[in-house]
C-alpha cells in the first residue's frame, strides 16, 4: 500500500487547455496515451471537456456546489453533492456548466481496450473489508470525511478528503473504518491490464 497526498499531486494543464489537474498517477507513467489515469480537476468556469476517444471516464464531485453535464445526443447529468459520480465515453462532446461557483472532482479515465475497471462509491458507516484479488491495484480514494485502512503486514494509514491509497494484490482483504464521528465517502476503483 502506498499513500498518495493532495499536496503531491502534479499540476497537468488540460489537453485542451482550458484549465489546470492534477495528477494523481497515471498507468504508464510516462508517455501520452495511458491505460489508467486518476487526477483531481478544478472547474473554475463553464466550458468543454477534452475529448478522450477510446477511454472511458468515471468523474466524482468533490468540492463545491455542483456541475451539469450536458452530452449532447447522449443525455445530460447533473451532480450536485460529494461522492455524485457521472460515468461516460470519453469521446463524448461534452460540456460543463457550474451550479454555484467553482468544483472540483475526481476524474479516473481508463483505455478501453487495454484495460477493464471497476469503480463506485462506497458510504462507510462501519468497518468493511476491501479486497484486492484478481485486481492489479485497487485505488482507494478519499472522497469525504476520513478512514483508516490496514494492509495484510499491518500497516495502518489514514486517508483525509483526495488523498488516494494504491493498493496491490498483496495487500489482500484490507479493513477499513470511518475516522470520526462522521460517514466518509470513497470511490474504489479495480484495475488490470487486459491480457493481450
Amino acid at each position: 500500500m502506498h499513500v498518495l497526498r493532495e499536496s503531491d499531486y502534479v499540476p497537468v494543464p488540460w489537453k485542451n487547455g482550458g484549465g489546470l489537474t492534477r495528477e494523481i498517477l497515471r498507468v504508464p507513467p510516462d508517455g501520452a496515451s495511458f491505460d489508467w489515469r486518476l487526477s483531481l480537476a478544478t472547474i473554475a468556469t463553464a466550458g468543454p471537456f477534452s475529448a478522450f476517444e477510446g477511454y472511458e471516464r468515471t468523474l466524482v464531485l468533490v468540492r463545491g456546489r455542483g456541475v451539469e453535464l450536458d452530452f449532447g445526443p447522449h443525455g445530460r447529468s447533473t451532480l450536485n453533492a460529494p461522492g455524485q459520480v457521472a460515468a461516460f465515453d470519453g469521446a463524448w462532446s461534452t460540456g460543463c456548466t457550474l451550479i454555484d461557483g467553482p468544483c472540483t472532482d475526481l476524474n479516473l479515465i481508463v483505455a478501453r481496450e487495454r484495460a477493464a475497471a471497476q469503480a463506485g462509491i462506497l458510504r462507510l458507516t462501519a468497518p468493511e473489508m476491501i479486497r484486492t484479488s484478481g485486481w492489479e491495484e485497487i485505488l482507494v480514494c478519499c472522497v469525504a470525511g476520513s478512514v483508516r485502512i490496514q494492509n495484510a503486514t499491518g500497516e495502518l494509514a489514514t486517508l483525509s478528503s483526495v488523498d488516494v491509497a494504491r493498493c496491490a494484490p498483496g495487500d489482500a482483504a484490507m479493513p477499513c473504518s470511518p475516522h470520526g464521528p462522521d460517514p466518509a465517502l470513497l470511490l474504489v476503483a479495480c484495475l488490470r491490464r487486459r491480457v493481450a
